[in-house]
């Protein structure tokens, strides 16, 4: 019997329609993702369905309990002062170091502290929660699918339901996410949430200086630490002149390569009259909490960050970001540019400074509406199409279209060609590769073969391999999705090896393919 009812946050009409969509699909498939943008009310939305949870009478085959799940323990701050915000959810916290309320049925747990407390040759605890939440769940997928699937057994054995779980995240791309998530829920795009006020616009500006960006070599999704320091050594003198010109008057937030470079910077600025301060993966929590609280308010001007400042962090009035590194994936570079979208008191925008290139070779910018599919673990992943990005010859902003947003300007057919672009049918493109077709997802392509193998009498098998050439002619990869929606009904994959490969397509689903 519930005792009296939590006060639940008031929502925004895109949190509620996003709300009613989580809830539809945890109800049919039981593990899903919500992504929403930075800034877009992630935590909020999280503490509505926990209140819910709270304010529901626990059934029969239920423990009564949830947990709000983060990687790190500055995040678990972060939740705890959301939570303790009006209205207030009443919840525990489940991290080594503090005190343990076990009598409130929601948890703010560190997923480390979760694996050591209760996993022990499996899951050694009677004290399980009906609805898990994930919190940043593209960030070390692996802790959390070893804790899911070890609490799901001890589920089983006490003879309760499957727990159902939620993954929060902006940037849903990760190795394995497939593995513990059914579907992705996606929430309103970041260009509509600017276009309601709901986050700041960015203004994308090439610095004057750049690194020596022909030293750099790429890693995966990233480039090699040698190459990065190689490429931005001896920065900071030119950045600091870069940014009285193009970022002065805001506080801004720096992100480098290295920590020596970060510091040198830090002293630079200090030097030169701009208050400054570092922080990097040393600094404790309690000083990091400090200097964002600190640039917040206003006490100084600039802090340089080395991997910290990426996500998670909420300093709204951040209205410049100065990138003094390079990146080489799209997520990466949508997390640390969306540390300066949320809604700000100081400024109606927030001024991007690329020193490294990355905005032009990745083609992307924070509004960029990205498909985030399950099966993508890298950028080359995405069925994305990046948008080409020009740099106004006259002011430095870079954009999309005609004309400059900043300045007006418009560039002769000679400098867009220059820097290899055209317009095609009124759309600015390269010229290198005009105008190409959206490429479709696994899901689509799936369906697609499916099809086309029941149609044409072959089986599971042959229709793995049709799907793979559509993919390749696409050049992407393809991978078999776990389930697949078709109509009203949904069909999980055949595993790798059982019989049922070698069978006409036609004949499994219930015939839906024939």
């Amino acid at each position: 019997m519930v005792n009296y009812m939590i006060e639940l946050p008031t929502l925004r009409d895109y949190q509620t329609d996003n709300v009613l969509a989580v809830q539809k699909a945890l109800m049919r498939h039981r593990r899903v993702i919500d992504c929403m943008p930075t800034g877009g009310g992630k935590t909020t939305v999280a503490k509505y369905i926990l209140g819910s949870k709270l304010n529901r009478e626990i059934q029969p085959g239920q423990s009564g309990n949830a947990v709000f799940a983060v990687q790190k323990r500055g995040l678990v701050d972060n939740a705890i002062d959301s939570f303790s915000k009006h209205p207030k959810l009443p919840h525990g916290v489940a991290m080594s170091g503090r005190k343990r309320t076990w009598h409130n049925r929601v948890q703010v747990g560190s997923i480390d502290s979760m694996l050591s407390w209760y996993l022990d040759d499996g899951y050694k605890s009677e004290h399980t929660y009906d609805l898990i939440i994930n919190d940043e769940c593209d960030n070390h997928n692996s802790k959390f699918q070893k804790f899911v699937e070890a609490h799901d057994k001890k589920r089983l054995e006490l003879g309760l339901h499957p727990a159902y779980v939620m993954g929060l995240s902006a940037t849903p791309m990760a190795k394995g996410l497939a593995g513990v998530y059914k579907t992705i829920v996606k929430g309103p795009s970041v260009q509509w949430l600017i276009d309601h006020g709901h986050l700041k616009p960015m203004r994308y500006v090439q610095a004057v200086h750049q690194g020596k960006l022909d030293r750099l070599k790429a890693a995966g999704e990233g480039y090699t630490a040698q190459s990065l320091a190689a490429a931005f050594e001896g920065l900071a003198g030119d950045l600091v002149s870069d940014w009285k010109q193009l970022g002065q008057g805001r506080p801004t937030l720096g992100f480098f390569s290295r920590v020596s470079y970060s510091k040198d910077a830090c002293q630079m600025l200090n030097a030169n009259g701009i208050s400054a301060r570092h922080v990097d993966g040393e600094t404790e929590d309690d000083e990091r909490k400090r200097l964002f609280d600190g640039l917040n308010a206003g006490e100084f001007q600039y802090l340089c960050n080395v991997g910290v400042v990426d996500r998670g962090t909420d300093i709204p009035n951040i209205g410049c970001i100065q990138l003094a590194t390079a990146v080489n994936s799209i997520k990466k570079l949508i997390q640390m540019l969306g540390r300066g979208a949320r809604i700000s008191t100081t400024h109606s925008d927030c001024q991007v400074i690329d020193h490294g290139g990355s905005i032009a070779r990745l083609n992307t910018f924070f509004e960029d509406d990205i498909e985030w599919v399950l099966q993508a673990e890298k950028t080359k992943d995405l069925t994305h199409e990046p948008r080409p990005v020009i740099c106004c010859p006259k002011c430095g902003v870079q954009y999309r279209g005609g004309f400059c947003r900043s300045c007006g300007y418009e560039p002769s057919p000679k400098e867009r060609k220059a820097v290899g672009l055209e317009f095609v049918a009124g759309e600015l493109v390269e010229i290198s590769k005009q105008a190409k077709p959206k490429k479709q997802s696994c899901e689509d392509i799936w369906r697609q073969a499916l099809y086309a193998a029941g149609k044409s009498n072959r089986t599971y098998k042959q229709a793995i391999g049709i799907a793979r050439s559509k993919a390749e002619r696409q050049g992407t990869k393809f991978r078999v999705p776990s389930r697949l929606d078709v109509g009203n009904k949904t069909i999980t994959a055949i595993p790798f090896g059982d019989p049922d490969g070698g069978r006409r397509v036609a004949s499994l689903y219930d015939g839906i393919f024939a």
